[in-house]
């Protein structure tokens, strides 16, 4: 028997596609224009959506909530949809404001419960020692059984999310173990459970956004003044692979004193020196910040300062910035990221600031800090307890 769908079903390959077009065509009937950033953002003048699969979030002021009925009103006559009232969850974070304080927290403090009760992992008030007992990662010389490769991919997978969602201060160890998917170790499988046992007691942490008012001194890094409402940094450690000896590479942007994105990740090419490396990673930082940017743009938030990017490598600096030849390298690529580099700067897309390594923020997403470095990282990151928060919300929830 061959039967002829009407329309889309979960779980079918074109699914996922079909209902995007289909969305998007609804959002523009009601007057909405697609972000170029970002394909589940639409904006107006006064509204923003965006969307995952199914869950939808509506963002607009107060003045605006007339306006805001109205079009539930009109979507829903599109779709049946349950209106959930104020944001408080979204894909397993938890989402809390303090609108006196201008204040706005993302924590996944349940979702990591949630991994932690399900991999079975022990769960200590304080993680004792480093991240990483050691840095040298050996690869496993036979090849894992099935069972254990699934299970790993399984751990790697669900920490990950906590890595790229709100935690940035693991983002360089998971991407770190993410290179042995294929074939994990018993070293590999213990340090994904280190990394949730350090989860559990840290899991209150949370990313803290405030409002404009708060955040838009400058703050003072080796004498050059730093926007505090906007921070862009790169980073690379050179030819730290040992057996590729390709370097890490690692940026973040930091938006109300919040991160917003931030990646940590190996460079596809051997690089020839330190300058090399710093230079692909500074090009790669630059156009995620202009990227970034454009997308400021079309929802309207107005940066009142050009872009600036912090490094902490001068010769870099100064190949950009300087009226000098060209970096002397057999490399193309690498003279084709200094070419488009020094075009940008020049026609004003950024500026560069130098930042020492000892207060450079990126430096935790390039390597994997011990210690007191690692707790320096994480204050960078001014990631937040919010358990008082909490207690407060659930006092004025209960009266």
């Amino acid at each position: 028997m061959v039967l002829k769908l009407l329309r889309a079903l979960y779980g079918l390959r074109r699914s996922p596609l079909l209902w995007q077009k289909d969305l998007t065509a609804a959002f523009a009937k009601l007057g909405l224009k697609q972000s170029q950033e970002e394909p589940c953002l639409f904006t107006n003048s006064w509204l923003t959506v965006f969307f995952f699969v199914d869950d939808i979030v509506l963002l607009y002021r107060a003045r605006h909530q007339d306006a805001a009925d109205e079009f539930i009103v009109k979507l829903k006559t599109q779709y049946e949809m349950k209106d959930l009232g104020e944001l408080k969850w979204f894909l397993g974070i938890r989402v809390l404001r303090d609108r006196a304080a201008r204040k706005l927290w993302l924590c996944q403090d349940s979702y990591i419960e949630k991994i932690v009760n399900q991999y079975g992992i022990t769960k200590r008030d304080q993680f004792k020692g480093n991240l990483f007992p050691t840095n040298d990662l050996q690869r496993r010389k036979d090849q894992a059984k099935p069972g254990l490769v699934h299970r790993y991919q399984q751990k790697v997978g669900s920490v990950n999310y906590v890595a790229v969602i709100t935690r940035a201060d693991i983002a360089k160890p998971i991407s770190k173990l993410a290179e042995f998917l294929l074939n994990p170790s018993d070293q590999h499988v213990y340090l994904v459970d280190r990394i949730m046992e350090y989860l559990w007691p840290t899991r209150f942490l949370a990313v803290q956004f405030n409002g404009t008012s708060c955040t838009t001194e400058m703050i003072k890094i080796n004498h050059c003044s730093i926007p505090r409402e906007l921070r862009i940094a790169s980073d690379a450690a050179f030819a730290d692979d040992p057996e590729t000896r390709k370097s890490s590479q690692g940026y973040i942007i930091i938006l109300f004193g919040g991160p917003v994105s931030w990646k940590a990740g190996k460079q596809t090419t051997v690089t020839a020196s330190s300058t090399e490396a710093e230079l692909l990673a500074f090009t790669h930082t630059a156009k995620e910040a202009i990227a970034t940017q454009r997308l400021f743009q079309q929802i309207d938030l107005q940066i009142d300062h050009p872009l600036l990017i912090e490094c902490d490598n001068k010769q870099t600096i100064r190949l950009i910035e300087a009226d000098l030849p060209r970096l002397k390298t057999q490399l193309k690529h690498v003279d084709v990221h200094n070419c488009w580099a020094r075009q940008a700067y020049q026609q004003g897309e950024f500026q560069i600031s130098y930042t020492p390594t000892t207060e450079m923020v990126a430096d935790g997403l390039t390597k994997i800090l011990p210690g007191q470095k690692f707790k320096h990282f994480v204050e960078q990151l001014a990631l937040v307890d919010i358990r008082s928060v909490l207690e407060t919300h659930e006092e004025s929830d209960s009266d």
